[in-house]
């Protein structure tokens, strides 16, 4: 689920041309939306971002 939604992100592709290997766009899509509006999505930003490498 998480690579699927770093993939569209990455890629910027419409979520309906999610690879068919990450599974159903549409369950990747809604979980999408649940974290986003749980503050989910931020809180592993914040997570990820505390061992930032900022000298590279």
């Amino acid at each position: 689920m998480l690579n699927a939604m770093l993939w569209i992100m990455r890629s910027g592709a419409a979520w309906r041309d999610l690879p068919k290997h990450y599974g159903p766009w549409s369950s990747v899509y809604g979980r999408y939306r649940q974290w986003t509006e749980n503050g989910i999505w931020e809180a592993i930003l914040a997570e990820l971002s505390k061992d930032l490498d900022k000298e590279e």
